[in-house]
């Protein structure tokens, strides 16, 4: 019977980068298993992970299968990708022409790579995961009292010992930025995330650490230093690699998530002051109108505070546009392309439900572009008699089939919108069913809907927003340069600027009835269920 793998997690934990630190290690084969840890006075977060994966190993007879799980996606790269052969084969310097820090510890591993046959996992960091909390645990519990307070202090006791230590520090990177992901996910978030990282590692080699899950990550200090092979090959892939959360409020914190009452304490102090002791001198938050207004209140309490405009409804103020927007109109405008030839072919009603609680950008761009017959919006209280009289005058021209694009938010005139009860919480939604029944009652015609919802969060995102959340995160790293807090990254036109933050969160960007979109639908006879003019 062949003998089962080992499986070893390894965790390192840092206070400081460089400062005092840890490393831990759970090693199990079949029911056994060991619990190693240790730590040093002054390194880095890269060391201790290398620590961590070397001790390990070095507990494992040659000839063993092994499969090692570690949250460094820097460490597993290295291996799986290659980068360590390279470095070896060019003298142990890297592609940036710089010598690779902590090399005796690559050596080890290089040598215990050839003894043993292992595979490299990446997990996800301070993940659900048993093991990985475990390793988590004991790598944070090894890191030695005495960690740097100031700047000062930290910089005296890197020049006097990085020698010792085997550590190549640059002071440059003494100045450090954070970054969390926060509300709805939405294409273009690792985006912003690599930019700012790329931004701020090549133009200022400076320092990014990156909170997982929005603010519960800055409340709970759950964060690690991101670099350049962190943010590797991300460009294009939806969604964010530190998570995100839209239900937890620093300020009415819940530790196992907010059920939007208000229950529970105020934590901002402790994120304040994990932002203090990682030596962070500015947090960048990249979210929405919640979010925002988050962080506007971090900024209120003295805390440097950089946003970067993100919804997939396009509606915060003093911007004009928001990236992930594009890409859910996009996403959207390729449904109802599908939509279209089902509605025609069976000669129905087809009502599609988009996104937009109080502003209805996506459904009048994505009605527009895909040719919607009827498009409703919040800003534009419909009339469902003004609805048949479109169905019906489009009948009676030979034209059997209907598209009605219809935004989450959008009601009759003299109604509220319709919301879903789920517990305590209520959620947009139910409009374009309620559309569809009340037109099949109205005029016989046989009547469908589909509600895309989270479709228009997800998947790839566009060129546009790709370039777009490149520019935002350039910008936000100069503004951090230039100690320009308390702002949020905009784009006027197609010039990238800033605005006060407190202005960037007053208010809802909505439509206007009048602009030049709503008229130019209206002149190509597209209905908004109501008069206008």
């Amino acid at each position: 019977m062949q003998a089962e793998a080992y499986i070893v997690y390894t965790d390192g934990a840092c206070s400081g980068n460089p400062g005092p630190g840890g490393w831990g290690a759970v090693i199990r084969r079949g029911e056994l298993e060991e619990e190693i840890s240790g730590g040093e006075q002054l390194t880095t977060n890269q060391r201790m992970e290398l620590r961590a994966a070397v001790e390990a190993l070095n507990k494992i007879p040659a000839g063993e299968k092994v499969k090692l799980h570690s949250d460094s996606a820097y460490l597993v790269n290295c291996f799986n990708q290659g980068w360590i052969e390279k470095w070896q084969y060019n003298g142990w310097v890297t592609s940036k022409g710089e010598p690779v820090q902590n090399r005796e510890l690559w050596e080890q591993l290089l040598e215990l790579a050839e003894k043993l046959e292992i595979e490299w996992v990446k997990v996800k960091g301070h993940s659900t995961d048993q093991l990985n909390q475990k390793c988590d645990q004991l790598a944070r519990d090894a890191i030695p009292d005495g960690q740097p307070k100031g700047e000062d202090d930290i910089l005296q006791k890197v020049k006097s010992s990085a020698s010792n230590q085997g550590i190549t520090v640059d002071v440059k990177e003494s100045r450090r930025m954070a970054v969390l992901t926060g509300g709805g996910d939405c294409p273009g978030l690792n985006a912003v995330i690599r930019a700012v990282v790329k931004g701020a590692a090549y133009k200022y080699s400076y320092q990014v650490v990156g909170f997982n899950n929005g603010f519960k990550g800055l409340v709970e200090n759950d964060g690690y230093v991101i670099d350049d092979y962190t943010v590797s090959g991300i460009l294009n892939r939806g969604g964010t690699i530190l998570g995100t959360s839209n239900r937890d409020n620093p300020f009415d914190y819940r530790p196992e998530g907010s059920d939007y009452t208000k229950t529970g304490e105020d934590r901002s102090a402790s994120a304040i002051n994990n932002l203090k002791n990682r030596g962070i001198e500015c947090l960048v938050v990249i979210g929405g109108d919640g979010s925002l207004l988050l962080a506007h209140r971090f900024s209120e309490l003295g805390v440097p505070i950089i946003g970067i405009p993100k919804t997939i409804d396009n509606d915060l103020p003093a911007t004009d546009v928001t990236f992930g927007f594009d890409s859910a109109v996009t996403t959207a405008t390729e449904a109802i392309d599908k939509i279209h030839t089902t509605a025609e072919s069976h000669h129905r009603v087809m009502v599609v439900e988009v996104m937009g609680r109080y502003a209805g950008w996506i459904a009048l761009e994505a009605g527009m572009a895909g040719g919607g017959d009827i498009i409703l919006i919040p800003e534009l209280p419909f009339q469902y008699s003004c609805i048949v009289d479109k169905i019906m005058d489009r009948r009676s021209k030979g034209k059997k089939f209907s598209i009605i694009v219809v935004a989450e938010g959008a009601h009759p005139k003299g109604e509220e919108p319709l919301y879903k009860q789920k517990g305590s919480v209520k959620r947009l939604g139910g409009i374009g069913e309620q559309v569809s029944r009340e037109i099949e009652r109205r005029t016989g015609m046989e009547s469908r809907s589909t509600v895309l919802g989270h479709l228009q969060r997800g998947g790839s995102p566009t060129s546009y927003d790709r370039i777009l959340a490149t520019r935002f995160g350039v910008k936000a790293v100069e503004l951090f340069h230039e100690k320009r807090y308390n702002r949020m990254v905009c784009i006027r036109g197609n010039s990238i600027e800033s605005a006060l933050l407190a202005e960037a969160v007053k208010g809802t960007r909505r439509v206007d009835p009048e602009s030049e979109k709503v008229k130019t639908a209206i002149a190509v006879g597209t209905s908004f269920g109501c008069p206008i003019g």
